[in-house]
């Protein structure tokens, strides 16, 4: 033991307060003396006392007393022997409840106290080893704590995509079984005004299995509203998750894309549960997965299996994470693959199928343990939808006149998309105000009407029915990887106008054999147009002008902006 312990020693009789003092001295302990039980307390507030002798009768202040003022008043651990006359078992019992420690009658054996004392400071330096150690564990908590607010803050901050409501039919649930979740749902509007919406599960779940969805999001948000392909934002994030994934973990997801433009829905699933298409009550089609996770092999975007559906306002479309499939109840029996087709097919309205679905899978669980995260959303064609406005930042470049150019042959076609590079070249000059999605528009509508028509010679008729949809984009892979010559060429100039605004105009050129498009002037590119389709029709709504030219290979679109 330390020579620094100091001991108290609280007796109203001076003689044995002597003895005592004698006996801590020949131990080599201080010794500090008190002649009442409140002299006792204002040591203890005014002095670092490591223990103390207590009598129990005493004026002013008792001994009782004055342990329960000790006990209440000092934070520390001070062990407390009371010292007394008393032999029967009830006062005993009282210097235990008063807050002592240890006892001893007198006359006591000057052995047995050295005893006691040395024990109760053992005690004692262990109570204070605890309370050093539970403070440094209060404080690290708090570290842990604060950085939890902080990564939920970076979390909340990128995945927040403000996409979710009624106005935009985007609607979901996400169940964590631990702070963080390994489950994901980001969305973006694409350049059809739909919607690109990823839903993912990383493997295990808390902060490991979150952390992946950081890369992911960003590339998904940045890609996406450059106008890349939901296939080509895909196989980006695959390349990114193998690089800074170890070799255990992957990220099963899925991606569904509304065409609002077409009208159709596409499905890439990759390791996730069957998603579900619902039309008027009865399950229309499950997309069920046909590709690996992501972040386990390197994939090429024409290679993933993308399914396509019509799809009708109202339409529904569900996905779930394996915890829904996988929630358990009491007995361990999981929830399963087939009740969530009957509680869907069995649903009262297609508007609450969502809410009775997971209605369904809490009554089945009941109290168990979730063992997963638990993730479903739904997605629903409306016919109306309507975004949350992004913060437009205007560049402070004033707008000014130029022109561009860009040349492709065919197997610059095959390997490379151009228009996502020639956005980011028009707001590199100079922002358009409300205006990038349009020009986006504008510009894959023409460039896929000189491609697929032009060059490669489809009818968009093929489209009539699902099955069609499919054909359709198979024969536009074989001919597009079949085609040994061919050439697009797109020219962009853009001059200011007077009182402020500018012109954009717009010129591609394919190297097709073209058509008879003055049979076709009468129509002004309306909806009922087989050749043209919905998407010239929506470009010739977007701009100033669009006319045929050459052959009909040629297409000169105006776009002004004010």
């Amino acid at each position: 033991m330390s020579n620094n312990i100091t001991v108290l020693i609280v007796d109203d009789d001076i003689t044995n307060r002597l003895i005592l003092k004698m006996l801590i001295k020949e131990t080599g302990y201080i010794s500090i003396e008190a002649e009442n039980g409140q002299q006792a307390v204002d040591a203890c507030l005014n002095n670092h006392i490591d223990i103390v002798l207590m009598d129990v009768m005493m004026p002013v202040m008792d001994g009782y007393q004055a342990a329960r003022l000790i006990k209440q008043k000092i934070k520390t651990f001070i062990p407390i022997i009371f010292l007394t006359a008393l032999a029967d078992e009830k006062s005993l019992a009282k210097c235990i409840e008063a807050g002592g420690d240890d006892f001893l009658t007198k006359p006591y054996n000057h052995i047995i106290l050295q005893s006691k004392i040395e024990s109760m400071l053992r005690i004692g330096s262990l109570y204070r080893k605890i309370e050093k150690q539970n403070l440094e564990l209060n404080k690290h908590n708090a570290r842990i704590e604060n950085e939890i607010d902080v990564a939920k803050s970076v979390f909340s901050n990128i995945l927040n995509h403000d996409l979710e409501g009624l106005i935009t039919g985007l609607k979901y649930s996400m169940s964590s079984a631990a702070i963080f979740n390994g489950d994901m749902i980001i969305a973006e509007r694409n350049q059809s005004d739909g919607l690109d919406v990823l839903i993912s599960d990383f493997t295990g779940h808390g902060l490991s299995a979150a952390l992946g969805s950081l890369p992911v999001a960003d590339i998904f948000y940045t890609m996406t509203s450059k106008g890349f392909s939901f296939t080509e934002t895909l196989c980006e994030i695959n390349n990114k998750l193998i690089k800074l994934l170890p070799t255990q973990m992957f990220m099963s997801a899925a991606l569904i894309s509304i065409d609002r433009i077409n009208g159709a829905v596409s499905v890439v699933n990759c390791g996730l549960p069957d998603i579900v298409m619902v039309r008027k009550g009865k399950i229309k089609k499950c997309f069920s997965s046909t590709g690996i996770p992501l972040g386990i092999v390197r994939i090429d975007h024409e290679n993933l299996s993308v399914e396509m559906e019509i799809i009708d306002y109202g339409d529904r479309v569900f996905a779930a994470t394996d915890g829904l499939m996988e929630s358990v109840n009491g007995d361990g029996e999981m929830f399963g693959q087939k009740r969530v087709l009957k509680s869907i097919e069995s649903a009262t309205s297609d508007e609450l199928i969502f809410d009775e679905l997971l209605d369904r899978c809490d009554e089945f669980s009941g109290n168990a343990h979730q063992t997963d995260d638990i993730t479903l959303l739904e997605l629903c064609h409306l016919e109306n939808v309507k975004y949350k406005s992004k913060d437009i930042i205007v560049s402070d470049m004033k707008p000014s006149e130029w022109s561009m150019q860009f040349g492709l042959d065919i197997e610059s076609i095959r390997k490379f998309d151009i228009l996502p590079f020639i956005i980011q070249g028009i707001n590199g000059l100079h922002s358009i105000p409300n205006g990038h999605s349009t020009v986006f528009t504008i510009l894959t509508e023409i460039f896929t009407n000189a491609l697929d028509h032009g060059i490669l010679g489809l009818d968009s008729s093929i489209k009539s029915d699902a099955a069609g949809y499919m054909e359709y984009y198979q024969r536009k892979a074989e001919r597009l990887e079949a085609k040994e010559s061919g050439s697009i060429q797109i020219t962009l100039s853009h001059e200011l106008k007077e009182g402020g605004g500018g012109q954009l105009t717009i010129h591609v050129v394919d190297s097709g054999d073209g058509f008879d498009y003055q049979e076709f002037a009468s129509t002004n590119m309306s909806s009922e147009s087989k050749f043209f389709g919905r998407g010239l029709s929506l470009v010739s709504n977007l701009c100033e002008d669009i006319r045929f030219m050459g052959k009909g290979n040629v297409i000169m679109a105006i776009y002004n902006w004010k």
